[in-house]
C-alpha cells in the first residue's frame, strides 16, 4: 500500500534531517515540559512510597495501599492525557512553525510570519483537538457498546489503539492542511478519506510516546515532521520537481 511506503519514506527523511542537526531547536520546548512532567511523576512516586509505610497496619494499611495504588495509577493516566493535550495545543505554534520550516526546506515554499495567523493557529488547533477528543470518545463508546453486545472483548485493546491513532493522526495533519488553505471541517473530511494514513501517523506518535524517558519529549516533534512529509508526498509537492507538474491533491491509500 502506498500509505505504508509514504510513511517509511517520511520516517527516513525525518531521521536524515535530524541527523544533520536540522530542526533540533524545535524539540527544546517539549523537553522542558517533559522535565516538568517527570518532576510531577517523581513527587507522585514519593507520595506512593510514603503511603506504603502504613501497609503494616491491619486492615487500614491494606485498604490504604489499594487506595494509593488506584490513585497513583489514575493520576499517572491523567498526567499522560494532559501532556498529550499540551503537545497538541500549547505547543501548536511551535509545531506549526516546525511544519512550515520543514515544508520550506523540502519544497522551497515560503510562508511569511503573520502574528494574527500565529494566534489563529493556536485557537484552531484547540478547536481541532477538542473536536477530535469528543469524536474519539463517541467512537470508543459506540465500539464498546457493540463489543459488549456481541462479545468482541478480545479486540478491545486493538480497537481502542486504532481509534486513538486515527484521531491523533487527524490532529497532526491539520498543521499542513491549514497552511494550504483547508478549513477545519475540510481537515475532518480529509482524515476520513485517508483513514489508513491517519492511523499510521497516529500509531507512530503513540508508539514513540511509550519509549522510556525520551519518548514523551520527541513524539510530538517527530510526528509533526512525518505527517508534514507524508502530506507533501501525497499532494505531489515533494520532491520539488513534482510540484511544478502537478498541484492537484491525490487521495489514495
Amino acid at each position: 500500500m502506498k500509505a505504508i511506503q509514504y510513511h517509511i519514506r517520511a520516517i527516513k527523511i525525518a531521521l536524515e534531517q535530524l541527523a544533520k542537526g536540522s530542526f533540533m531547536a524545535f524539540f527544546i520546548p517539549a523537553f522542558v515540559l517533559t522535565i516538568f512532567y517527570w518532576y510531577l511523576q517523581y513527587n507522585l512516586t514519593r507520595v506512593n512510597f510514603v503511603a506504603s509505610w502504613f501497609s503494616f497496619l491491619p486492615y487500614i494499611g491494606e485498604y490504604l495501599d489499594k487506595l494509593v495504588e488506584f490513585g497513583f495509577t489514575a493520576l499517572d493516566w491523567i498526567l499522560k492525557q494532559v501532556y498529550i493535550f499540551v503537545i497538541l495545543t500549547l505547543l501548536s505554534p511551535v509545531n506549526t512553525y516546525l511544519s512550515e520550516k520543514l515544508d520550506s526546506s523540502l519544497t522551497g515554499s515560503v510562508v511569511k510570519f503573520d502574528l494574527l495567523r500565529f494566534i489563529n493557529d493556536f485557537f484552531r488547533m484547540l478547536f481541532i483537538v477538542l473536536l477530535a477528543i469528543t469524536m474519539e470518545l463517541i467512537f470508543m463508546s459506540v465500539y464498546w457498546l457493540f463489543s459488549w453486545i456481541f462479545g468482541f472483548g478480545v479486540l478491545d485493546n486493538l480497537m481502542y489503539f486504532l481509534i486513538a491513532a486515527f484521531f491523533f493522526g487527524l490532529s497532526f495533519y491539520d498543521y499542513s492542511l491549514e497552511r494550504y488553505g483547508t478549513g477545519v471541517f475540510g481537515t475532518i473530511g480529509y482524515a476520513f478519506q485517508n483513514m489508513l494514513t491517519m492511523i499510521l501517523t497516529g500509531s507512530i506518535f503513540l508508539l514513540i510516546f511509550e519509549i522510556p524517558f525520551i519518548g514523551i519529549a520527541i513524539s510530538g516533534g517527530i510526528t509533526v515532521m512525518v505527517s508534514t512529509i507524508v502530506f507533501l508526498i501525497r499532494e505531489n509537492k515533494y520532491p520539488k520537481e513534482n510540484s511544478k507538474n502537478n498541484t492537484t491533491p491525490t487521495i489514495e491509500e
